[in-house]
């Protein structure tokens, strides 16, 4: 059966019109061929022979007149020249046209024009008999020739019967030909008479069937094609329509067809968006074909969603990961500040805040005792288990179980499957092993300090592993510095009794320099003096001048025992206690490298400048420091804890300046010894702090009891 598409309804409404032109056109033409057929009828046969044959009666009239004359005219005249040139010329030539049009008469015009020729023979031979006898003037004077000639032409007689006949002919034969022009002409006049009618009813009929066919158009186009644009239209604002119903199989059903599909997938995908709108990233949509592009672009938007929310969720577990690391750092960060002199106090207090902040159930922190070089071992200095401290084992040795191992490897252990028989945590519930081990060395520097043990119920996560292998760094640096902080109270307690002694040689040593100073100035001019004597007397009393160099000899001995032992006596103080010179204008023109060394700086940046070039400005405009130089140069030695600033490093070191004079004991520059006491001062401060917090926390106390 076939399918009337719109093509097809066009196909059929066109076709309607085109079949009714053709036949309208074939009617026309066929009216058209026929008056072209009458016409040439008429102008080419009918009109022309009706010509021809008027021709004919008309020298065969004329004939008639020259014969007569011929007979009546005995001189050569030029009417008998016109009677010969009808002979010979003027009949052949109107003979030849009727013979030619003739061929399209009817038979019966042709029978008569066939007798008309044998009679027009006859009637022209008779002619020529009566030409033959009356040929030239002489012939006239015959009398039997003269009436032949007459007797012919008389009426009645045979030429004159012969051309009444052939002109009763001819116009018999004309009045044919004009009765069939007239004939032709009516038919003409009808046919066009008809093809009037015939357009009339034509453009009639077309202009009804050019109305059904637009009205069946309308229906079949404009209707839907209008309600599809509505309905597109409500699309292009964004809204989704109702579906259309949809009758027919042409081409606008298929389009409403269609528009309903991607309607009913605009809804779908409306769905589907609304479904990602809540995260439902598992909500299963459809495409309308492979060739989708919406609807594979909103499959691939679910997918980049969905690894979006999973990039999200990550972000969002590394972020809390990162906050929750952050946030033990910044915790132990303050606690690891606030630390005490005890360290067993402090390592408690580390172990329990790590254990709570993992949510872990048992912990232990070990340190390495390296008191005896020999003998080194971890030392358990705190323990963890259900927020009560237990005491087991207190030394472990190097290599010694999965602690021991952890310090040789230097390598952190974690274990998820831990042995039975390893650790066991007891509590009012009972008692179970726990699910996950973890053991990180406390390094510094890739130098071990210590270990720290924890055991919890739960995961241990590789963020946790990663924060508590962070936090032993920052426990192996408190746990160093609280180390050296110990061992630096203990040097500092020995350094200030050593200070003590050394003040005390210092003083001895200086009274022994000054002594010894004097000492060579005597020696010198009593050396010089001996050195005059010994050049006046030297001719006079050789064996008092060998005794002379015996004694300056003596002298000299003397003089490098005394250098002997200030050189021993300054490097002892080189070796203990920073030291360094200063000119009598003030400037660095000297110092050791243990004055460098707790200075951290070098010579070069040292030489050549002042001491106030690293103090504070409110230190130098200080008059006691104004008036520091001039006490100096009058020869007083002076004790001072001064502060100075070595680039960003803030130092306080308890200073001694000594002047110190030349042989002619000219004050040659001061000699200034030097101990660090920044430490101290930095724990001064601290006290200081935390006395002050105190005092506010008590204060506050006791604003909130009144």
């Amino acid at each position: 059966m076939l399918r009337l598409t719109i093509a097809n309804k066009i196909s059929i409404g066109f076709g309607v019109l085109l079949v009714f032109v053709l036949i309208t056109n074939v009617f026309t033409f066929r009216t058209l061929q026929k008056n072209t057929d009458l016409n040439h009828e008429i102008s080419k046969i009918n009109l022309p022979s009706a010509n021809a044959v008027n021709d004919m009666a008309l020298l065969i009239t004329n004939s008639k007149m020259l014969i007569v004359n011929w007979v009546a005219e005995r001189k050569d005249t030029k009417y008998k020249k016109q009677l010969i040139n009808l002979h010979d010329t003027d009949y052949e030539r109107i003979g030849k046209r009727l013979d030619s049009l003739s061929n399209n008469w009817t038979t019966k015009n042709k029978a008569e024009y066939d007798t008309i020729k044998l009679t027009a023979i006859n009637l022209f031979r008779e002619h020529k008999k009566i030409m033959g006898k009356l040929s030239s003037p002489e012939d006239y004077n015959s009398p039997i020739a003269k009436l032949y000639g007459s007797s012919n032409i008389e009426e009645g007689q045979v030429v004159m019967v012969l051309t009444d006949r052939i002109l009763s002919k001819l116009s018999i034969l004309s009045a044919s030909f004009d009765s069939a022009t007239d004939s032709s002409i009516l038919k003409m006049d009808k046919s066009f008479n008809d093809f009037e009618n015939i357009i009339q009813w034509s453009a009639t009929i077309l202009l009804f069937v050019i109305l059904i066919v637009a009205f069946t158009i309308t229906r079949a186009l404009i209707v839907p094609i209008n309600k599809i644009k509505k309905n597109i239209i409500l699309m292009s604002e964004g809204r989704i329509p109702n579906e259309l119903k949809v009758s027919g199989s042409d081409e606008i059903g298929e389009m409403g067809k269609a528009l309903n599909d991607l309607i009913q997938g605009l809804r779908k995908i409306s769905q589907f968006s609304h479904e990602i709108g809540n995260k439902n990233y598992e909500s299963k949509f459809t495409p309308l074909s492979e060739e989708d592009e919406l609807g594979n672009s909103l499959i691939l938007m679910r997918e980049n969603l969905k690894k979006a929310s999973e990039d999200s969720e990550v972000r969002r577990t590394e972020n809390y990961q990162r906050s929750w690391a952050s946030q033990g750092l910044a915790e132990f960060g303050v606690l690891l500040r606030e630390s005490k002199e005890d360290l067993e106090e402090l390592t408690n207090q580390i172990l329990t805040k790590l254990v709570r902040y993992l949510d872990a159930s048992l912990g232990g922190l070990f340190i390495i005792n390296d008191d005896n070089k020999n003998d080194e071992y971890l030392e358990l200095v705190a323990f963890y288990a259900y927020d009560r401290r237990k005491y087991v084992q207190k030394r472990i040795d190097l290599g010694e179980n999965l602690v021991g191992q952890c310090v040789l490897e230097n390598e952190t252990i974690f274990m998820n499957d831990i042995p039975k028989d390893y650790i066991h945590v007891t509590s009012g519930l009972g008692q179970d092993n726990p699910k996950s081990l973890l053991i990180v060395p406390l390094k510094l520097n890739e130098e071990v300090y210590g270990v720290v043990e924890l055991a919890s119920f739960n995961d241990i996560q590789p963020y946790q592993i990663e924060f508590v292998e962070k936090i032993g760094e920052s426990i192996a640096a408190t746990i160093s510095s609280a180390k050296i902080n110990i061992h630096t109270a203990k040097l500092l307690q020995e350094s200030n009794e050593k200070s003590g002694r050394l003040t005390k040689q210092e003083e001895e040593s200086r009274k022994r320099i000054e002594e010894m100073q004097k000492t060579m100035s005597r020696s010198k001019i009593k050396e010089e003096k001996l050195n005059k004597e010994y050049l006046n007397l030297i001719d006079n009393n050789k064996g008092e001048i060998a005794r002379l160099k015996e004694t300056n000899k003596n002298i000299g001995n003397d003089f490098k025992e005394v250098k002997t032992k200030y050189n021993n006596v300054k490097a002892a103080v080189d070796n203990s206690l920073g030291t360094y010179s200063l000119s009598f204008n003030g400037e660095i023109i000297e110092a050791n490298d243990q004055y460098l060394q707790m200075a951290r700086i070098n010579f070069n940046e040292l030489k050549g400048r002042r001491l106030e070039d690293f103090m504070q400005d409110d230190k130098v405009q200080n008059p006691e420091f104004q008036n520091f130089m001039s006490e100096l140069l009058s020869g007083r030695v002076l004790k001072k804890l001064n502060q100075y600033f070595f680039g960003q490093q803030e130092k306080w070191f308890y200073e001694t300046f000594t002047p110190s004079y030349d042989e002619d004991e000219k004050f040659s520059k001061i000699i200034c010894l030097v101990f660090d006491m920044t430490d101290i001062v930095e724990k001064e401060r601290e006290l200081k702090l935390a006395s002050n917090k105190a005092n506010e926390i008590v204060k506050k106390l006791k604003d909130r009891m009144l």
